[in-house]
């Protein structure tokens, strides 16, 4: 998940246009997303992504946490309305590859309220925002991880993966 340095993954207004100095840049993504079988987005991150020129999760399976009936599209995208400790534990059983939790806040912080989060990815661009919204929303729960790799980037990206400790 990518983030500014002050910790935002999107401007005020929910955008992203602030990330397309980084487009195009190989952070890693593809050999990532070559482990991952499963996404699983929020509802506005679907909405959003849902728009760009091209579909990013082609031959991936992906699951919307959403109330709301999702339109009809080409892709393989499927509704979940419940408790995510649910459908994880369905997506372990019928998924080979990596489940990946692909935003937003909220979608990340019901992953982690549920301790189902065993591997952190997080891209730090070198830019400060000022406000907007934050990577991780507060939370009661204490969550200790142990830093597996670091790695500075093109662009002054900085890779940091974390697992659970």
């Amino acid at each position: 998940m990518a983030a500014s340095i002050d910790g935002y993954i999107a401007d005020a207004d929910g955008g992203i246009g602030w990330l397309a100095p980084y487009e195009g840049a190989d952070f890693g993504y593809a050999q990532l997303m070559a482990q991952v079988e499963c996404v699983v987005v929020g509802r506005a991150t679907y909405d959003m992504i849902a728009g760009f020129d091209h579909w990013p999760y082609a031959g991936k399976r992906v699951v919307v946490l959403t109330h709301r009936p999702l339109p009809a599209v080409d892709h393989c995208v499927e509704r979940f309305a419940g408790d995510v400790a649910i459908l994880a534990e369905e997506l372990r059983r019928d998924c080979q590859g990596d489940i990946y939790v692909d935003g937003g806040a909220h979608t990340l912080r019901a992953f982690i309220d549920a301790d189902l989060i065993d591997r952190y990815d997080l891209f730090t661009l070198p830019l400060l925002l000022g406000r907007g919204i934050p990577r991780f929303l507060p939370s009661p729960r204490r969550t200790h991880l142990r830093l597996d790799s670091c790695q500075a980037m093109d662009l002054g990206v900085v890779r940091s993966t974390y697992l659970r400790g």
